[in-house]
């Protein structure tokens, strides 16, 4: 009996010293969607050498107005020393709510881009607040970083000759794309091999780039072209 009570006790003292369980804390999170998470995640397209294409621009959400499934919503991103940035989202693409700083996976689209997902914060992807330039693609062009001012707007188009970049830097400041990224292409090693009717070619090392101005008709931007080598005579 005296045996029965001493291992009662003994059981009492294990279990008022065992550690209480301690509730995960919730993460934070800048998207309120009322969709599965899948249906808002980014979907990169793939290219013919295997690698994953993808445009992204971040920001601060302002402007929201939401989708329903027959009509399409948008959001406006801003980012400090940027131009706010409008995007479509497409009808049934989120079907919730979305607010605080963001970082979206866009396609090309008129007269806006086009959201197509949202980056989960933590990923190596996303872009912390506060970095600039607050955009990324992959590929990047080779040599040169995108001045704050500017957003990478459509996924690179992929080929053998060449890859091609969408930018946005701003209505005013895609009137003259040229003269837009000079400052920095000087700042970043680049020399200049001269101007046509509508594009500039540049050169650093075995490195070449090319400036296509827009037509400014919407859902045109600016296009950044770079070939896997050096141009001729450039």
């Amino acid at each position: 009996m005296q045996c029965g009570r001493l291992l009662a006790a003994i059981a009492l003292l294990f279990a008022a010293c065992a550690p209480a369980s301690v509730p995960a804390s919730p993460s934070a999170t800048t998207v309120i969607s009322t969709v599965p998470p899948a249906n808002a995640s980014p979907a990169a397209s793939p290219s013919p050498g295997g690698t994953r294409a993808y445009a992204i621009v971040c920001g601060t959400i302002r402007d929201f107005v939401r989708d329903t499934s027959q009509t399409d919503g948008s959001l406006v991103l801003q980012s400090p020393g940027r131009d706010a940035l409008k995007v479509t989202i497409p009808a049934g693409r989120l079907g919730g709510q979305a607010a605080n700083y963001v970082c979206v996976q866009v396609q090309r689209g008129n007269p806006y881009p086009l959201f197509d997902g949202f980056v989960p914060g933590g990923v190596a992807i996303f872009v912390s607040e506060g970095t600039v330039p607050a955009t990324s693609a992959s590929p990047a062009p080779v040599g040169f970083v995108l001045p704050q001012a500017c957003a990478f707007v459509a996924t690179p188009s992929i080929a053998l000759a060449q890859t091609d970049w969408w930018i946005d830097c701003g209505q005013a400041k895609d009137r003259d794309i040229r003269g837009t990224l000079a400052p920095d292409l000087v700042r970043q090693g680049w020399t200049s091999c001269g101007s046509g009717l509508a594009a500039a070619q540049w050169r650093k090392g075995n490195a070449a780039l090319v400036l296509s101005e827009s037509s400014l008709a919407p859902g045109d931007y600016p296009r950044l072209t770079q070939p896997p080598g050096a141009l001729a005579g450039c």
